[in-house]
C-alpha cells in the first residue's frame, strides 16, 4: 500500500512540474502572441493551469481550502476575460455578436457612406 501512495506522490509532483513548464510555455505565448486575442487565450490558459495546480496541491497537502480559493480564483479569471473582451471590442468598434468581426460603424452617416450612400 505504501509504494502506490509513493507512486501517486511521484505522479502528482510530476503533473505539477509539467503543469509548471506549459504556464512558463503559455506566459511566453502570451507576451510574444501577435494579436490581442491570442494574448487573452493565453491568460485564459495560464489561469487554467492555476486552478488545476491548486486543485493537485489541495489533494497533496490534504488542504481543502485550496480548494475554495481555487474556485474563487476561476470565478476572477472568468471575469477578467469577459472584461478585456469587452474592452477590447468597445476600443475596436467591433460588435461582440459579429462572428466574422467586422467594424461597426460609429454613427448612422457613416454608416451610410460605407453603404457608398451621401448623406442628406
Amino acid at each position: 500500500m505504501e509504494t502506490i501512495d509513493a507512486a501517486y506522490r511521484v505522479l502528482l509532483w510530476s503533473s505539477v512540474i509539467f503543469l509548471a513548464l506549459l504556464l512558463g510555455a503559455c506566459l511566453v505565448f502570451a507576451v510574444r502572441g501577435p494579436r490581442f486575442t491570442d494574448r487573452v487565450v493565453a491568460i485564459n490558459l495560464i489561469c487554467a493551469k492555476g486552478i488545476i495546480m491548486l486543485s493537485v496541491f489541495s489533494y497533496i497537502f490534504s488542504d481543502s481550502g485550496l480548494l475554495d480559493i481555487a474556485v474563487v480564483y476561476s470565478m476572477i479569471s472568468f471575469l477578467v476575460v469577459v472584461v478585456l473582451s469587452k474592452c477590447y471590442s468597445s476600443l475596436h468598434n467591433i460588435d461582440p455578436f459579429d462572428i466574422h468581426g467586422h467594424i461597426v460603424p460609429k454613427s448612422e452617416d457613416s454608416a451610410s457612406e460605407l453603404k457608398g450612400e451621401k448623406a442628406p
